[in-house]
């Protein structure tokens, strides 16, 4: 099916009438690219999950830039639809295309799905089978779009290498020009490539794994600095309302507080800072450019930002003056958090959200949340004073070495800052998930039987405030397929034949399906939930992210005798091993390990 023909079907045959939310397939969004050109080299960026979701994605917006910024080549979206919309695609036998130029999927030369969360892992074999190109990797023939995946679930691949041709370790904005720069090569070249040497010239591409090729070592592609990156894309604007309907700029990435349980602050170092004046040029035009009435300034810890001070100052009065609000992802919890939070509310005042993410201070030593209960008494007593009367507190429980003490004292701290006199009290709880490249992934991940009972025993924080758990069936599963080998890949297969897709929502999950899928590929999932010895081998060790292993078997002894780790921007270098990544050295990286090392 062409593009014209899907085109046709969208307008004249009333699909778009019996379809909820029709603006999620229909594109011609305000500052959406189009290009055309047959010798361009494509790419159709998916997302596997809905509009709504994946429009609020930073990832997408910037490898959407990154793209085409590139005269000689173009990338395109497009996002799994509900399942409405996929059953009258399959009943006509329409293909997945692109909102901009209702392209099918089969088209491009690229096929480019992002895997954010390992609950989207069957949602994005959805896709790929939308698009009428085959699941395996080793059945697709040259004119099969190659399918290339991306994203933090990337620092294992393992568990979906027989689904991708290839895999962008790290920071894909990098590795994305070069991989363009081959397949146009071989699209000008007078002899016909094959799908396995265009492969092979990608695989040596920095950050690029093949899984077809074998297991090799990949280190992470990284940028150097955000000054380099896209992170101050415009953004398209939708019809419709997203879950994050806001303009967004990245004015930090990494994070070197060091938490141990964090996966992103270990995979995203070095600390890399957008300049002050590229930070405030880039949020004054993007509200020029989309007429959003947020802005959200984001990083991993966005009050860490050494300019936010200034760059917050600088930019109020404007958007008072045009009454667009600011958004930080989470307060810091001390004063200067909630000044902070206080001053960029004065649009529009919301709640607090904090993250203690332990109930007691040994338990927050042994994770290296470098934060006391003093601390957070005095930045709720902060955020009182100013005014607030709602605050967020994030936990999480199942961690390594966790008592019922610890427990109780998640429900002592709750009720401690409801009688602060903070009228409106949420207490959201996640069970605790072991990662990769993080000092826990030698950790035991609890049981859902476990979790449900140590969740029994916060059920008091509801005569407080309102208390949310996660789902545990949701976390076995994440942690299952995080730490997980390539026999995965068949329980994903399994699932995924038996109807299971949209997993991370609730409404749609069904750990049923997972149970049969576990039990007819004789995979346990005991197997991955369990301990592993620090000397291990892994099976995502040829993975190199940049911080060592040495240094994470440091962290967990650490963790396991209490002792902390500093933030090494501020104190001395935790030889973490990011220095063996030669972006460090450049000095805008901000890592003062970097700079440590080179004095």
């Amino acid at each position: 099916m062409k593009s014209a023909e899907i085109r046709k079907w969208l307008v004249h045959s009333g699909v778009l009438n019996r379809v909820a939310k029709p603006s999620r397939y229909i594109g011609h969004e305000l500052n959406a690219v189009h290009k055309k050109g047959e010798d361009l080299v494509s790419f159709l960026l998916a997302f596997p999950d809905i509009y709504e979701v994946g429009m609020s994605h930073l990832g997408l917006k910037v490898m959407y830039s990154a793209i085409n910024s590139i005269g000689w080549a173009k990338a395109e979206r497009t996002y799994l639809p509900w399942k409405d919309m996929i059953l009258e695609m399959n009943n006509k036998g329409v293909p997945l295309y692109s909102v901009e130029s209702f392209s099918p999927a089969s088209d491009f030369d690229v096929i480019g799905i992002t895997l954010q969360y390992e609950l989207s892992y069957t949602s994005a074999l959805a896709l790929i089978e939308l698009s009428k190109t085959p699941l395996l990797q080793d059945q697709r023939k040259d004119n099969d779009p190659l399918v290339i995946g991306g994203g933090p679930c990337t620092a294992n691949p393992e568990p979906m290498s027989r689904f991708f041709d290839a895999l962008v370790i790290g920071e894909g904005e990098t590795a994305i020009q070069e991989i363009a720069r081959i397949i146009r090569s071989a699209k000008r070249s007078s002899r016909r490539t094959g799908r396995e040497t265009l492969l092979k010239e990608i695989s040596a591409v920095r950050g690029v794994y093949v899984p077809s090729l074998g297991k090799k070592k990949v280190t992470r592609a990284v940028a150097a600095t955000l000054d380099e990156s896209f992170s101050q894309a415009s953004s398209i604007v939708p019809f419709t309302n997203i879950v994050h309907n806001r303009a967004v700029i990245e004015v930090m990435r990494g994070c070197t507080r060091g938490c141990r349980f964090c996966q992103a602050g270990m995979i995203y170092r070095p600390v890399r800072e957008l300049g002050l004046e590229e930070a405030s040029n880039g949020a004054t035009q993007l509200i020029a450019t989309t007429g959003f009435e947020e802005m959200s300034l984001l990083s991993l810890s966005s009050t860490d930002y050494s300019h936010i001070d200034e760059l917050t100052r600088e930019l109020l009065p404007a958007m008072k003056d045009e009454q667009v609000a600011f958004s930080l992802p989470s307060s810091r919890i001390d004063a200067f958090g909630v000044d902070l939070a206080s001053r960029i509310s004065s649009i529009r005042k919301t709640g607090l959200t904090f993250a203690p993410e332990a109930g007691s201070e040994r338990l927050r030593r042994v994770i290296n949340k470098n934060v006391d209960e003093n601390d957070l008494m005095r930045t709720v007593e902060s955020a009182k004073q100013n005014g607030w009367r709602r605050v967020k507190l994030y936990f999480m429980i199942g961690l390594p070495t966790e008592t019922d003490y610890d427990l109780r004292e998640i429900v002592r701290l709750a009720r401690t800052v409801r009688h602060m006199g903070i009228k409106q009290l949420s207490v959201s709880v996640a069970i605790f998930v072991p990662k990769p490249h993080t000092p826990f992934q030698f950790c035991r991940q609890v049981s859902v039987d476990e979790a449900e009972e140590k969740a029994k025993k916060l059920y008091d924080i509801r005569r407080y405030g309102f208390l949310q758990v996660h789902d545990p069936r949701k976390s076995l599963l994440e942690g299952v397929l995080s730490r997980g080998d390539n026999r995965l890949g068949e329980v994903v297969l399994r699932a995924f034949g038996s109807g299971a897709v949209f997993d991370e929502w609730h409404e749609e999950f069904d750990y049923g399906k997972w149970e049969e899928a576990f039990a007819e590929t004789g995979v346990s999932p005991l197997e991955y939930m369990r301990s592993r010895s620090v000397e291990e081998e892994l099976p995502w060790d040829h993975i190199e992210m940049g911080v060592s292993r040495d240094f994470l078997v440091r962290e967990y002894h650490k963790a396991l005798r209490g002792e902390t780790t500093e933030d090494c921007r501020w104190s001395r270098c935790s030889q973490c091993g990011v220095t063996s990544l030669p972006e460090v050295k450049h000095e805008k990286t901000g890592c003062s390990a970097g700079t440590h090392l080179q004095k």
